[in-house]
Formats: C-alpha cells, structure tokens, sequence
C-alpha cells in the first residue's frame, strides 16, 4: 500500500464547524484562477492542442451528452473530471481532480506506462510532490486554508477556469447537469450529490461577474445548460 507521507504527502483537506463556514469571508466565490507553482508549470498554453474542448462530469446524462457532441465530428480536446475519464476508449488531453487525498493513487498511475505523446495532463488544487502535472491555486490575495477548500464550486467549475487560463476559445460541457441524479457509473436505484447552495452560487457568480468568460462557456443538459446555454455544433465551430 502507498504510504503518502512517504512521498511527501503534505497537503489535507480541513473541516470546519458550520458555524465558522457562515462567517464573513469564509465564503468567497471566484471567477479565475492562477498557478501554484508557475515556474515549474511553464507555459500551460503548450497543452492546447484545439481551440474548443470538451469538458465532462460524472452526471448521468454523459452517455447522451458525448453521444450527441461526438456526432458534431469537431476537432477538440478532451477533458475529464473524475471518474468520467473512465468512459472513454480514446486519448484524453486533460484529467481534474480536486479531491486529491482520494484521487492521489489514480493520479499517479493513470500515465503509468504510457507514451509521452498519450500523457494526460492532471490538475488539480493546492501542492503536493507527485502524481499531478499543474497545481492550481484561488486568485484571492490572502486566502486562509479553509477559503481555499471551498472556493471552487465543484471540481467541473474548477476545470473551466483552468480551462480558461490555458487559452482555449471555447468549452462544452457533458454529463455536468448540476441536479442530483445518480452518476453514470452508479446503479438506477443509486441516489445523486446533494449540492450546497453555495455551489449554485459560485455557478451564478461566474454567469454574472465574468459574462465574457461565461460567454465562451455551454453545456448540454441541466442547469449548466439553463444558466450558460445549449451547446450547438455551430456554436462549437465558430462561437456563434
């Protein structure tokens, strides 16, 4: 088993009482996002390869969602958030994962053996010493640990901004409808995610302070789709 300390685990998620979660500044939302580490990153626009990118979540409406994107049959990149890396046969550009005690053994190994040219790039927040490729970190001046934990929505929010911040023009989001039905990997019976409002709120926050950021972002079903718009071929192709 793989000891964490070992190979230099340092970084943890904090709990905080509910009560100091609701104090004033805590809570913050935010519309981009900066490298932790930039000068081991280097340009992060290299890992561009297409203008357009498909983003994709683990709601269980992704198998729909791809099938209607991949039958557009547009150049793009492919970026997963999750577990939905896993369902897909094909390259995929980009994987994201914030919660990273839980995700470190399948960041690690998810290039294990596998060619230069077909190495996913990983993301995720805060620092560590293996497994990810780019550390992102919140644009607040001062952020405090607990600011930092919850600042992004969720992680497929988290990916638009890095997504953003490496030049691409425009991002399309599957599987990613922000309601609470089971994800695509779970049984019928299965119960969804029980989103906090705070994670509407960031959703929103983006749609309003930063509408020309929004305005480069579209989504296939749910209310990712309601709060930025439907995703068309002609909108992916050219922005229109």
């Amino acid at each position: 088993m793989l000891n964490l300390p070992d190979v230099g685990w340092y970084w943890r998620k904090l709990w905080a009482p509910p009560e100091l979660m609701r104090k004033k500044g805590n809570l913050i939302t935010i519309t981009t996002i900066r490298l932790a580490e930039p000068e081991t990153a280097g340009d992060i626009t290299r890992h561009k390869t297409h203008p357009l990118v498909l983003i994709t979540g683990d709601g269980s409406c992704l198998p729909k969602d791809v099938e209607v994107f991949e039958s557009w049959k547009l150049p793009h990149d492919l970026y997963c958030v999750n577990r939905s890396l896993l369902f897909f046969e094909r390259q995929v550009d980009h994987w994201a994962a914030i919660d990273i005690e839980e995700s470190g053994w399948f960041a690690e190994n998810v290039n294990f053996k596998v060619e230069d040219h077909k190495h996913i790039v990983r993301h995720t927040i805060g620092s560590a010493s293996f497994a990810y490729d780019v550390y992102w970190d919140t644009s607040q001046e001062k952020p405090d640990a607990l600011q930092r934990r919850v600042f992004v929505g969720n992680t497929g929010y988290f990916a638009i901004l890095t997504a953003l911040e490496m030049g691409y023009e425009r991002i399309v989001l599957a599987g990613m409808p922000l309601n609470m039905e089971r994800c695509w990997y779970e049984p019928e019976e299965a119960e969804g995610p029980n989103w906090m409002g705070w994670m509407y709120v960031q959703w929103m926050d983006f749609k309003i302070k930063a509408p020309e950021k929004a305005a480069k972002v579209r989504s296939l079903s749910g209310y990712s789709e309601f709060l930025l718009g439907t995703a068309t071929k002609e909108w992916a192709l050219n922005g229109a």
